[in-house]
């Protein structure tokens, strides 16, 4: 029996082993366990641990030990955002020369077809990561995101909430008492701006926690005023007490790394996230005025199943990060790429990380 490259088996087996896009938040934060985070079943759970700093007890020896509690683990059912998205191929474009194909090309539509396959494949994966990316960045902004489920209508959605947190107020948010101001000299006297205080805070609110703190994620606008700050600068060239050290290095494309600065014995690099999407113009991933304290793999990338209506007219299960499916008409003549995506990121244990936002105000 020949191969069917449009069964959903093989369309799934292929898709897996396409190399996802890479995206800075989703693939540094919100890692994928391939045994453990992709589910079998439409909801997926969530495991949290709140975190503690308890200290042992002293002891008097004749007693032997005293029993201490384990920390305990909160589980929530949630639900995962659905994202499904597909490709038309029309008769007339299996007739002309497809992109980068010869000019004396002897391919038969149907040979051109399966090319437009794989190509469609990776397009709608890569549209698909980046979504994702933007879901990421959304949850450790606002310790949760709001999804919205479009329809043909665009006056009818559905808005799917994932939160974080409990009571109305987002517990991972650290507020500027001032907007940010660079620092001062007097003499040969620095007077630090009061963007470091708050970085330095930033780092306590979690490290009073139980949480730990690796590294600064901040947008261009905010490295530009670092990098034009008399202190910080003086700070990083100061090699005799070596408190810290500019060394720019690319981490992706969109990221790069400022260098690394002391905050009060503490050495965090600094990292910039450039990455914009495409909202009817570049948008940026990570908004103006915005610092994130934080540590990767702090979270987790989770897949729900999904389920979808096959040609043998029955519902289909299938548990993966990407799963295709192969549509047509005969009237018209019309084949179909289609990809979904279930996913949901989730923090390990709750506020892993702080966020200030508009730290230079709202202008």
């Amino acid at each position: 029996m020949p191969l069917n490259i449009y069964d959903t088996h093989y369309m799934l087996a292929a898709v897996e082993e396409m190399p996802l896009e890479h995206t800075f938040f989703k693939n540094r934060y919100f890692p994928t366990d391939e045994a453990n985070d992709v589910f079998g079943t439409a909801k997926v759970l969530g495991d949290y641990r709140q975190g503690s700093q308890k200290i042992a007890p002293f002891v008097v020896p004749r007693i032997g030990s005293i029993p201490v509690g384990r920390d305990g683990f909160q589980t929530y059912e949630l639900e995962p955002a659905n994202i499904s998205i597909s490709l038309p191929l029309t008769l007339d474009q299996l007739q002309n020369r497809g992109f980068g194909e010869s000019l004396l090309s002897q391919l038969t539509p149907a040979q051109r077809a399966r090319h437009f396959l794989m190509e469609d494949l990776s397009t709608l994966s890569a549209m698909i990561s980046r979504t994702e990316e933007l879901v990421a960045v959304k949850t450790i902004l606002d310790n949760g995101c709001v999804m919205r489920h479009q329809t043909d209508d665009p006056d009818v959605y559905e808005d799917v909430e994932a939160k974080f947190y409990d009571g109305p107020n987002n517990p991972a948010i650290f507020t500027p008492a001032n907007v940010w101001s660079h620092s001062t000299k007097s003499g040969d006297t620095w007077t630090p701006g009061n963007w470091y205080g708050d970085m330095y805070a930033m780092i306590k609110m979690l490290t009073g926690k139980g949480r730990p703190v690796r590294e600064f994620v901040v947008a261009p606008d905010v490295a530009d005023f670092l990098l034009t700050d008399g202190w910080f600068c003086a700070m990083l060239d100061n090699r005799n007490v070596n408190l810290g050290v500019i060394s720019p290095e690319t981490l992706t494309e969109d990221v790069y790394s400022i260098g690394t600065f002391n905050f009060r014995g503490r050495k965090l690099p600094i990292l910039v996230n450039t990455a914009t999407y495409d909202n009817n113009g570049d948008t940026p991933y990570l908004p103006d005025g915005t610092v994130i304290a934080g540590s990767p793999d702090c979270g987790r990338g989770l897949y729900g199943a999904v389920t979808q209506l096959e040609k043998d007219g029955e519902y289909h299960t299938y548990a993966g990060k990407r799963v295709p499916q192969h549509l047509f008409t005969i009237k018209p003549p019309t084949k179909e790429t289609q990809l979904t995506a279930r996913p949901l990121f989730v923090p390990k244990r709750k506020n892993p990380w702080a966020v200030a936002k508009k730290v230079f105000g709202d202008n």
